[in-house]
Formats: C-alpha cells, sequence, structure tokens
C-alpha cells in the first residue's frame, strides 16, 4: 500500500512542493498540532528546519518526518548521478561570491539567504526549489516555458530561448521524457506556473504580457510540451552580422548526432503527439541537408510552422511541402524594408526575397498558408526602416508583424552589443528609437511590440514628460 503523505505549510506552497515532486495524492495542514493520526504519513514539512517552529508544534521523535533540506539533498543527489555533460552544477568563482554575495559565516558563503542575488547557473538543484518556491509572484504573465521546448544543436533542451537562463537537460544523455519531466525541470517550470519568473531575464523576454489576466492554469506535469522547436542545425546561407560572424555551409559530422535527437523525439512519440512543430528555430531550413530531410520525409502529421529567411523559400521549395502537410504556418525573418539596409544587417538577395515573399501573400491570401508573418529584429543598424516594414507587412496582408529584440549570440563585445540593442540601462529605449515607435502604424492590430512594452512604458514617463 502506498504510504499517505501529508503536507505542512502554507497551501501555496504545499502545492508547488507536490508539483516538484511529482506527488498527485496529499493531504495539508497548515500546522503540525495532532500526532497520533499522522503515524503512517509521510510527512513534509514545507519549510526549512531552521525556520519549521511555527508550523512543527509538537515532538516529532517517531514521526517519519521530512523538511525542505532533506528534500533539497534528495534532489541534489539525483541531480549529480544524472551526468548532465553540457549543463554542469558549476562552482560559483570567488570573485563572483566576493562581489555578489559579502555574507560570511565562519569563512564559509551562506548563499541560502542570498539566492535572488546568485546567477541561476550556479545553483543547485535544492537552491533553485527555494528561489522558486519562496521569489514572489509578478504581473506577467507568460504561459511559454510550461508549454514549449526547443532543442538546441548541442541536445540541450530549453523552454525558451530570449528569457529562461536553464536548459532542462540533454536528449543526447537521456531519453527526452525523462529530460522533460525530472525534477529540476519541473522546478524550471513551476518558476512560470507561479508567475515568479525567477529564473527568467524577464527584461529580454520577447512573449510575456503584462497588467492582463492569466490565460492559463497550473498544469500538472504533461508527459510531453505542446509546442516543439528543432533547432538542430546552424547552417544557413546568410551570415547576418547580429548572429553569426561567418557563413555556416554545414557540417557533416553532425549529421549523426542530428539523426540520434530525432530519433529520440520519434521514439518517443513527441513528434506525433505535439500539437505544433517549429523547423528551424537555428539556421536555413530549405539550405540545410539536414531540414529538407526532415521537413520532406521524416514528419507524418497534419501541421507544421515553418521559420525561414526566405531567400530560398520559392515556388521549387514550395512544391516540396504543399502535400505534405494540412496546415503549414510560415514565419520569414526579414530585418529590413529597403535594398540598402538588407545589405547591410543580412547580405542576401533582396530582390529575391521581396519575390517570395509576394508568392507566400498570395499562398496566404488564397488560404495555402494558414498563418504568414514577417519579423524583425531591432538594431541601430536598420530601427529607421520599422515604419516601412509595417506598411510592407500591411500590402503583403500578414498576419503578424513581429519586432524583437536584438540578441547576443556571441558576435558583439560588450560595448558594440548595448550600443547596438538601442535600451538605455535596461529601463528605456534610446530617444531615436521611441520617436520612431510614436508613428501611429505601430497602432495596426497585426504590430506586436510585446518584446518593447516595459521599455516603452518606461520611455513614455522619461521623454514625454520633458515635452510637456
Amino acid at each position: 500500500m502506498k504510504q499517505k503523505i501529508l503536507l505542512v505549510g502554507e497551501s501555496h506552497i504545499c502545492s508547488q512542493v507536490a508539483y516538484v515532486m511529482d506527488w498527485p495524492d496529499y493531504a495539508t495542514a497548515k500546522c503540525l498540532a495532532e500526532v497520533a493520526k499522522y503515524q503512517d504519513c509521510q510527512i513534509v514539512v514545507c519549510a526549512l528546519k531552521r525556520k519549521s517552529k511555527t508550523l512543527v508544534k509538537v515532538a516529532t521523535k517517531g514521526l517519519n518526518l521530512k523538511y525542505l533540506d532533506d528534500l533539497g539533498r534528495e534532489l541534489d543527489a539525483t541531480y549529480a548521478r544524472n551526468n548532465y555533460a553540457t549543463d554542469p552544477v558549476k562552482v560559483l568563482p570567488k570573485k563572483v561570491l566576493l562581489k555578489t554575495l559579502r555574507w560570511w559565516y565562519h569563512g564559509m558563503i551562506r548563499r541560502q539567504f542570498w539566492l535572488h542575488k546568485v546567477p541561476a547557473r550556479y545553483l543547485r538543484p535544492s537552491e533553485l526549489l527555494l528561489r522558486v518556491l519562496f521569489s514572489p509572484p509578478t504581473d506577467i504573465v507568460c504561459d511559454r516555458v510550461g508549454r514549449v521546448c526547443r532543442v538546441n544543436p548541442d541536445g540541450s533542451m530549453t523552454g525558451c530561448i530570449t528569457g529562461l537562463l536553464l536548459p532542462f537537460g540533454n536528449i543526447k544523455i537521456q531519453k527526452p521524457d525523462v529530460v522533460y519531466n525530472d525534477a529540476r525541470a519541473r522546478i524550471i517550470k513551476l518558476s512560470s506556473l507561479n508567475r515568479s519568473y525567477c529564473l527568467c531575464n524577464v527584461h529580454k523576454c520577447e512573449f510575456a504580457n503584462r497588467n492582463i489576466a492569466p490565460r492559463f492554469k497550473d498544469l500538472p506535469p504533461q508527459d510531453h510540451p505542446v509546442v516543439i522547436e528543432l533547432a538542430l542545425d546552424e547552417t544557413c546561407n546568410l551570415h547576418c552580422p547580429s548572429c553569426r560572424r561567418t557563413l555556416n555551409t554545414g557540417n557533416p559530422d553532425a549529421r549523426s548526432d542530428i539523426e540520434h535527437m530525432v530519433t529520440q523525439l520519434l521514439d518517443a512519440g513527441w513528434l506525433d503527439k505535439a500539437g505544433s512543430i517549429t523547423l528551424a528555430s537555428m539556421g536555413e531550413v530549405f539550405y540545410s541537408p539536414n531540414y529538407r530531410r526532415l521537413i520532406t520525409t521524416a514528419f507524418k502529421r497534419k501541421q507544421i510552422f515553418i521559420l525561414s529567411n526566405g531567400t530560398l523559400f520559392n515556388q521549387a521549395n514550395w512544391d516540396l511541402i504543399k502535400d505534405q502537410y494540412e496546415q503549414i504556418d510560415v514565419s520569414i525573418s526579414v530585418d529590413a524594408a529597403t535594398p540598402e539596409t538588407y545589405r547591410r544587417v543580412r547580405g542576401g538577395d533582396f530582390k529575391q526575397l521581396q519575390q517570395n515573399l509576394a508568392m507566400l501573400s498570395e499562398l496566404r491570401q488564397a488560404g495555402k498558408i494558414n498563418f504568414l508573418e514577417i519579423n524583425f529584429v531591432v538594431q541601430r543598424a536598420n530601427y529607421r526602416d520599422m515604419p516601412a516594414f509595417v506598411q510592407w507587412g500591411k500590402d503583403l496582408h500578414v498576419d503578424h508583424v513581429w519586432f524583437k529584440q536584438l540578441e547576443n549570440w556571441g558576435t558583439f563585445k560588450r560595448k558594440d552589443y548595448v550600443r547596438n540593442r538601442m535600451v538605455v540601462k535596461n529601463k528605456y529605449l534610446a530617444p531615436e528609437l521611441y520617436a520612431v515607435l510614436k508613428d501611429p502604424l505601430f497602432n495596426d492590430p497585426i504590430v506586436d511590440l510585446t518584446s518593447f512594452q516595459s521599455y516603452l512604458t518606461n520611455s513614455a514617463k522619461r521623454y514625454d514628460k520633458r515635452h510637456k
């Protein structure tokens, strides 16, 4: 007979502990005051032992009792046994410790008092758990971490590419369903479900909405993600300065790794169960032989989301996929509205891109494409093209015009990145960018400025006040 589980403490903390430990059936109590009826239970006090006096008001001798300290040690031991080669538990460098924590006790750093100051990548699972449990909720709503899983070229799996700071694990080492549903992965997902987002860089989030009612409820552990983003191959026909320093024409040795990862996903049934699959979040889908093979032969499903730079999305490549799927959604990364800017930020054939986008627009209007989006990474080299880009989207009758923040993928020095990103002190937009965004064109419902929403609010207070 399975032992009963009693969680002692505040109900919202108890429910989160149960989620992380995968305990679907449990009872709760506000405090441990009566001993007799708990003799046959596994009792977990949802607090650190030294802080549990208000919750434990009886002698605990003879009880099967645990505290968060005990659960944390179990999580750390399990994580240490699972050799996450690409995501080891890192030791915080001494200089970082001294700079970040500034708290000494008998010659040791008491990190638990300063978890909010320690970078998440340096925390053990036990420390991640404490940070997530006791971080206050925010006014942000983003259900991406609990729904999406991105598979990267090194096999790491993440719930987001821009905001989330930690991967779930690696499918080169373990099966996808194990990586996605172990306790550490549930801690990461819980940081979204409890709306604290304490493991995210919310300033860089492209998907969060603020000051709106939640669109989702706390979910039980899922055996697979709703959305899978495949970023298995970096091969691309362009070498945009914001993305990479050199042209990546492909690595033949990577094919076996990619095939292994795809096999792992197929064996787990994820590519059949997922509601949506995005191909490809990294590299060019019509240039990489690996992606071309996947998109034309590997998937036996009704729907797919294609992310492309558009330069190769011509009639011939459309003919390759048009009869493979009942529903095809398309997002084209453009980053410019004029040939001069496109040559500077992308280096491709702008005239060919225009022809391909015109073809995709016709397919969308004919109902052969279900959804058409164009997106634009805002940077100092192209921000003046933003109004023309919106108008181009309207002329093409696209469903969505998405503006995104510039990320540093190792292509910029810190000083250059800060300048090109056009966000001042991580609080407000550069004045010249804010002036552009005041154009009424950006009020069109097809325009998405979610990535800049908090900066726009701060910028309005800063700049508009000066002109009153």
